[in-house]
């Protein structure tokens, strides 16, 4: 995985969402066994999301 820019050097814009209660718990729980923040473990939620769309995307058959 490619190394994320850290927060000092990158421009950043906030979020705003609604999860359900639960899955803040968990994601919370799991954020603190491993030392992460949840801005952490969401911004790298993302990049894998986006990186496997991008080989989804090219696994498509062209003409």
């Amino acid at each position: 995985m490619k190394k994320k820019p850290k927060p000092e050097t990158a421009k950043t814009k906030p979020i705003n969402i609604m999860l359900p209660e639960e899955l803040m718990e968990r994601i919370q729980a799991l954020c603190d066994e491993r030392g992460m923040t949840i801005q952490d473990f969401v911004t790298d939620a993302i990049i894998e999301k986006l990186q496997l769309a991008h080989k989804e995307r090219r696994k498509k058959v062209r003409l």
